[in-house]
């Protein structure tokens, strides 16, 4: 059964959601690995400035105190634990989560290899049945609603059974920002089924598989190629019709290049913003990049609050 939740079309709106959460008294805490991280200490001051979120700090005190020292930040309010081991600051932040006591893993200045060897292993029992995958939330200029584009992070060129996984997480992010029915767009160089372009033909088994599971107010078409999936006139022109076309929420990927040509040069030429979280896991993973604007990041971290509280309200995030 669908849990109702407000819809949120923008990344204003994203922030604004999880400040809402804060103020009904279910404020997000963010545990942080490796935090001697300008980006990451920026963010969290930001967002913890403006109620969204509380957050302790595993890493080099020294340095995070330096750092926010040398860039005027302010980290009164967050809990700094000195950890200057990466290793260490890691197994401390995933411990948190694990022991229900934080809601978030954020990376801060660790490999993403390392903190995803330690969320994953046994002994925190936050793996899940699928693999991990990076949803990258776009809100840009020009399109109606957000779009999900996935994977950009994680899985470099994945396989039918991975792209399945893949899907599931980003619906979880979609329903997480109260978008129902979810619209899956299945990337494709072309708008149909052709011996000759492989991909085009995995398209509809994905579909097949799907429908045959019954996913609860998820529609899927593809291949679509990007145009298709996110303009109405641009499918009228070509004569295509459907149920995404031109309303995509999310748009699948074959390959990380893909995506983070597509993503990138939407935001770097069109002003678009970008909330990212890694979805998979029993507990959900903010990234935020030292080349993310400020709304970037602050929109990373609440779309992560956002899942958090998801998953607290489904069940989730519940150790088997």
């Amino acid at each position: 059964m669908e849990t109702k939740i407000e819809p949120i079309s923008s990344s204003d709106m994203i922030i604004e959601a999880a400040a809402r959460l804060s103020e009904s008294g279910r404020k997000k805490m963010v545990a942080v690995a490796g935090a001697q991280d300008t980006a990451v200490i920026g963010a969290l001051s930001s967002a913890n400035a403006d109620g969204i979120l509380n957050a302790t700090l595993f890493g080099d005190k020294g340095k995070i105190t330096e750092i926010a020292s040398k860039e005027k930040i302010d980290i009164s309010k967050l809990d700094v634990v000195d950890k200057p081991d990466p290793q260490n600051a890691t197994y401390e932040a995933v411990k948190m989560a694990a022991e229900g006591n934080a809601d978030v893993v954020m990376k801060g200045f660790v490999s993403t290899s390392a903190l995803l060897k330690t969320v994953l292993s046994k002994e925190f029992n936050l793996r899940t049945k699928n693999t991990v995958s990076h949803t990258a939330v776009l809100d840009i200029p020009g399109y109606h609603k957000l779009l999900s584009m996935t994977d950009g992070g994680m899985v470099v060129r994945p396989d039918l059974s991975q792209k399945i996984q893949i899907i599931e997480n980003a619906v979880l992010v979609n329903k997480a920002l109260g978008i129902s029915p979810v619209k899956v767009a299945l990337s494709g160089a072309v708008d149909a089924e052709y011996n000759s372009v492989p991909s085009s033909l995995e398209c509809r088994r994905l579909i097949e598989i799907f429908a045959e599971r019954g996913n609860e107010n998820v529609l899927m078409q593809g291949p679509l190629a990007f145009d298709t999936a996110t303009s109405k006139e641009i499918a009228k022109a070509k004569n295509i019709d459907g149920p995404v076309v031109g309303e995509a929420d999310i748009y699948l990927v074959s390959s990380l290049e893909e995506c983070n040509i597509i993503a990138k040069s939407l935001i770097n030429f069109a002003g678009t913003v970008f909330a990212g979280v890694i979805t998979g896991a029993r507990v959900p993973i903010s990234l935020v990049s030292r080349t993310d604007t400020l709304k970037n990041k602050k929109a990373s971290v609440s779309i992560a609050c956002l899942v958090a509280e998801y998953y607290k309200i489904i069940g989730f995030g519940e150790a088997s």
